[in-house]
């Protein structure tokens, strides 16, 4: 008896709860036979005998795994096979199950019914355990399933209640079950898994309670690898995700409650569990095939993503040992890149980039001509995203919110790559993320937060601006766009605070940053300025809107100037990072980079300096030549170089010292972009013809003279190129004499057969030796880069007979002759330098969709009494009077009359306000009147007059336009326009005579083109520019290396405005427009090309074709066809 009450309470005292350690291989068992088992397991009314069989059990199962060799291994698992054998019944029904294990069954229904909690717990436990045993044994698959459904049946579903309806702080009785239906779970491979699942009602029965912790393990930081109730239920799901079907798997998932519960506290668990569920949800979620995207995306949720990205900082608030050196940290890094970015894993959508969702940039306003265009700046327009952006990625949006770049770098790489996966996040985040606001100091967190906006602002431009597979109509809104190329965080006032800093590490982040920022700049800019068809007004507004948005974040260029000046002449990377970076200023926003006066001149002639010095070493002149291209790049957009001008201290003048650096150096890379420059300073000044190799016959002439030779070669060269540039009228003139064909033959020629007499009169053998054989070569690679054969040897016999030397003589007379060799290969620096050939048609282009249709008059015509309805200021600045004087233009009688009523009265109001400009208006608008009414109302008025009244209107209303002060002197020179020599006039004053401001040169072409393609639209409009020669100006214009390419399109949208007028045979026979095409088309890119060879097919298509192929004899179809090769 003493026997008998010492036990139960020792078995009370047992914590059978936990799963017990693992025995020793020392285990031994004294059970032979089946019948041992049986009477061991037998229906015992006496609960702790019942409980003392079922730990003999368990000592046999234990043993099994532990035997001291195969056989006793095998001799073990016979006698359990034979015990298992009769111990199960077929009660030969097919729809009903075998009974398994009828006395265990009963003992633990024994328990529920006398509520005996240390039996309770040990059934279930010994189930799970002889599941774990027989997993692995083949001939045991049978009685496991079996045993499997039979514990699934009604009665058996009662005891798992009773345990799984217990408390929660009796995890004695739960554990046991959870573990019980792991192993039943997975049985087989998951056999059973199905109609577990079936009965969900009571095998998931409060699995979200038991999945989380209770309060003293949840604030207790002991031993996390220690069984708890939470670990059971979490390795329960997980073998339920691992084994169930793909439509149980994703039913499972789409329970909130459970998922939520299961990773809810997931950073408190060990580090083994962890690891365990990472790989688990990486296979048995993400990789998993058959289950479908929902249930992904339900998975991963904005809570269960926000859990996840916890586990970055587990290894660094873990004390836990790691003896395998696994990091979580780069665990979970690796399954939340692949979620992120993987378009089919639930949680990345697609979205439209740069656009906004409900944006649609596809659809045009309609046209209404009782509205005023006012493009970007119209109310539908507005742009309402600067603090707010809708997006169709929410996941990810809540997200990147929750992670911490400035903690580690694998948070930065996963950011990073979801802005590259959905760009629509970038402007998003930033608008609601505050960051990057503490003092610029080289700390860990701000050189993290530094590191990761750089990255964000290297990524790419997104192709269309992220708007599907074409290119939209519409631009996206410039709040978006300046977002993803300087981040909110990098505001005027930190950049420039970080530019002050006396820390290199920090003014170097500054440098960098900003300079990428204008690279992505000019890389969206790009997008914007290309040809959008009837959306260029957007487009247009847009990036005039961007590049003001940037000027106000990015730093002043007085900061960057003075930076570059006191960064250390020895500190040559930062010298040449600060370099590149006002570089980028001067190019992309010349406007404001020439309000400072920065004296390019004495920078140039420091590099060059020591450049030219002996003991530079290669690294070194590495960083100055990166920083010569960049100064050089400054000189061109800036008029302060003075190219020709040598300094007291140079052997030559700073163009010819650059291209001595330029033959010196082995960087190809460096040598193209300088070469370019180069080129395009000595076309500029007329020293140079465009060729394309004309640049490297020089280049070539001079790359083989020995060194003495090539000091007096560059000499007499510099001293050649100088004389051109001050004085290049002279020097065409000089071509003229010498022969008819001087059109094709560069200025470079004529001052050298005038400068060649004055180095034979100076009696100096070697240096006229030297020189003269510099002009031979000169001479022959000009002829080889296309120039007049005939104009060459005129210049050459001019040299000859100014030559007294008879080798001399030779030389050049032999300069013409002989074979010729190709000398792009001879000097491989530009890139440009091979003309393109053509291998297969250009691809057909449709210009009417390019530079739209020709203008039609409206049937309305508001606009003559629009402006009555206004006061004067809001009728000028609103274009009420611009339109009233185009109705000057009319082709109706009866509205030029009321136009021109309209004028007087308007004119009579105006002399009574108040406005300000009121006396240049007046007299713009009795100007156009008294020439309206020489040519008189009874015919249409050419639209250069209206268009001219309203473009001078524009200007007169804006005191800062660039043309402001040629309008004005345009309104003083005469009361009356002579219409055909308006034209002439706008021509001579800004294509022949120097801009008003150093920076209104181009701003003074695009008023021009812009005015000439307006004023294009009838018949007469193409006799007025025949007559004052308007196609031949642009047509040179055209040409220049410095007109940008949204110009050029414009004179091209001028000759197609011709051949829509019905000029095409006037613009073939008289201005020679084929042949103009057939030679840029020969010098152009793809782009250009196609648009070329489309133009000469619609002039073509156009024309008389009676009359111009008589007058081409037949053969300008040929050459059409030659074109679109």
């Amino acid at each position: 008896m003493s026997h008998i009450t010492e036990h139960p309470s020792r078995a009370k005292r047992r914590k059978l709860d936990e799963p017990q350690p693992e025995q020793p291989a020392t285990i031994t068992s004294n059970i032979k036979n089946p019948s041992q088992l049986r009477e061991l397991l037998a229906v015992q009314q006496n609960a702790p005998l019942a409980k003392q069989g079922i730990n003999k059990f368990k000592e046999f199962l234990l043993s099994i795994p532990h035997a001291e060799n195969e056989a006793a291994k095998t001799e073990k698992l016979r006698v359990l096979k034979n015990y298992c054998d009769k111990q199960i019944s077929n009660s030969g029904k097919e729809d009903e199950t075998s009974v398994c294990f009828p006395d265990l069954i009963a003992s633990w229904a024994f328990a529920d019914g006398n509520n005996n909690e240390p039996l309770l717990t040990a059934v279930p436990a010994i189930l799970a355990l002889f599941f774990k045993t027989i997993s692995s044994e083949l001939e045991f698959r049978e009685f496991g399933i079996a045993l499997c459904k039979h514990l699934l049946q009604k009665d058996q579903l009662r005891l798992f209640n009773r345990g799984l309806t217990a408390t929660k702080s009796k995890e004695h009785l739960i554990s046991p079950c959870l573990r019980l239906l792991t192993e039943m779970v997975t049985f087989d491979g998951g056999a059973v898994a199905r109609q577990l699942y079936l009965r969900r009602y009571i095998t998931f029965k409060r699995l979200e309670v038991f999945l989380t912790p209770n309060k003293a393990q949840e604030g207790s930081e002991g031993d996390r690898s220690k069984s708890t109730l939470r670990l059971n239920a979490q390795r329960y799901l997980l073998a339920n995700l691992r084994v169930q079907h793909a439509s149980e798997k994703g039913d499972i998932i789409e329970q909130h409650k459970i998922t939520r519960s299961f990773l809810e506290y997931i950073r408190k668990d060990s580090r083994e569990n962890v690891l365990e569920i990472i790989k688990a949800i990486e296979r048995d979620v993400v990789q998993d095939a058959n289950l479908s995207r929902k249930s992904k995306s339900k998975f991963f949720n904005r809570h269960n993503l926000e859990r996840l990205v916890t586990l970055y900082g587990y290894d660094r608030e873990s004390d836990e040992p790691n003896p395998d050196g696994i990091v979580v940290a780069n665990e979970i890094h690796r399954v939340m890149m692949n979620v992120c970015n993987t378009a089919g894993l639930g949680v990345l959508l697609p979205e439209t980039g740069w656009y906004p969702v409900g944006t649609d940039p596809e659809t045009l306003p309609v046209d209404d001509d009782s509205c005023i265009e006012l493009g970007l700046d119209s109310p539908i327009y507005v742009d309402k995203y600067r603090d707010n952006v809708p997006v169709r990625n929410g996941s990810l949006s809540f997200l990147i919110q929750c992670l911490r770049p400035d903690q580690d770098s694998l948070q930065i790489e996963l950011l990073v790559t979801i802005f590259k996966a959905a760009p629509e996040l970038i402007a998003d985040f930033f608008s609601r993320k505050t960051m990057f606001i503490s003092d610029p100091k080289a700390t860990p967190s701000w050189m993290a937060e530094s590191a990761f906006l750089f990255s964000t602002v290297q990524l790419p431009v997104p192709a269309n601006c992220g708007w599907k597979d074409k290119q939209p109509i519409l631009p996206p809104p410039v709040s978006i766009a300046i977002e993803n190329i300087l981040p909110r965080p990098l505001s005027q006032k930190i950049m420039t605070r970080c530019l002050n800093q006396n820390t290199e590490i920090i003014t170097l982040f500054a440098v960098r940053i900003l300079t990428v920022a204008f690279a992505k700049l000019r890389a969206t800019l790009k997008v914007f300025q290309a040809d959008h068809g009837q959306g260029q007004l957007f487009w247009n507004q847009a990036t005039a809107k961007l590049l003001a948005e940037f000027s106000r974040r990015c730093p002043a260029v007085k900061d960057v100037v003075v930076l570059f000046r006191r960064t250390d002449k020895d500190d040559l990377t930062q010298q040449e990072a600060v370099a590149e970076l006002l570089t980028c200023y001067y190019e992309v926003m010349p406007d404001i980079a020439l309000e400072e006066n920065f004296d390019v001149s004495l920078v140039l002639v420091d590099v060059l300096k020591r450049l030219e010095a002996s003991d530079v070493n290669a690294d070194d002149s590495e960083l100055l030549l990166g920083q010569l291209q960049s100064i050089l790049q400054i000189a061109q957009q800036s008029a302060s170089l003075r190219w020709w001008q040598k300094p007291a201290n140079m052997q030559y003048s700073p163009f010819t010292s650059i291209l001595k650096v330029l033959m010196d150096t082995s960087d190809k890379d460096s040598s193209r972009r300088i070469s370019t420059l180069l080129k395009t300073v000595l076309v500029e000044n007329s020293i140079l013809r465009s060729s394309p190799l004309a640049f490297v016959s020089i280049l070539s002439s001079l790359e083989n003279s020995e060194p003495s030779a090539l000091h007096q070669q560059l000499v007499f060269f510099d001293n050649c190129v100088s004389r051109v540039a001050k004085k290049p009228v002279h020097y065409l003139d000089l071509l003229q004499s010498l022969s008819t064909d001087s059109e094709t033959v560069s200025a470079l020629v004529a001052v050298v057969v005038e400068q060649w007499p004055f180095v034979v009169k100076a009696g100096d053998a070697s240096t006229a030796t030297a020189v003269g054989s510099w002009i031979a070569s000169l001479f022959a690679n000009l002829k080889q880069a296309g120039e007049s054969t005939k104009a060459l040897k005129a210049a050459r016999d001019a040299l000859v007979e100014a030559t007294e030397t008879k080798n001399i003589k030779s030389l050049l007379k032999k300069s013409l002759k002989g074979d010729e060799v190709d000398i792009e290969d001879k000097m491989d620096i530009d890139s440009g330098s091979s003309l393109p050939t053509q291998t297969k048609k250009a691809p057909i282009i449709d210009l009417d969709e390019i530079f739209g249709f020709l203008p039609t008059e409206g049937t309305t015509h508001n606009a003559l009494h629009k402006w009555e309805r206004e006061d004067i200021e809001e009728a000028i600045d609103q274009d009420h009077l611009a339109e009233l004087m185009l109705c000057i233009c009319s082709e109706h009688e009866e509205v030029r009359r009321q136009a021109f009523a309209g004028l007087i009265r308007f004119m009579a109001k105006l002399k009574e306000s108040k406005y300000e400009e009121w006396r240049t208006v007046f007299t713009l608008c009795g100007e156009l009147l008294e020439t309206v009414n020489n040519i008189g109302l009874e015919k249409p008025v050419p639209w250069i007059v209206g268009e001219c009244a309203a473009n001078c209107l524009a200007v007169l209303t804006n005191p800062l336009h660039k043309v402001y002060g040629k309008v004005n002197k345009f309104l003083q020179k005469a009361p009356v326009w002579e219409v055909e020599k308006i034209p002439t006039y706008w021509v001579d004053k800004i294509l022949l005579h120097e801009p008003e401001l150093d920076d209104g040169y181009f701003d003074e072409i695009d008023w021009l083109l812009n005015l000439f393609v307006k004023a294009l639209r009838t018949e007469a409009d193409m006799e007025v520019y025949r007559r004052a020669n308007v196609f031949e100006r642009l047509l040179s214009l055209y040409q220049s290396p410095t007109l940008g390419p949204a110009a050029r399109r414009k004179i091209l949208h001028i000759v197609y405005r011709g051949a829509q007028v019905g000029g095409s045979t006037t613009l073939i026979t008289r201005s020679g427009i084929i042949s103009w095409i057939q030679i840029q088309a020969a010098e152009a890119g793809e782009k250009e090309h196609a648009q070329l060879a489309a133009l000469a097919h619609a002039l073509y298509d156009k024309c008389d074709r009676q009359r111009v192929d008589a007058w081409s004899n037949g053969t300008l179809g040929g050459v059409i066809d030659e074109i679109q090769m």
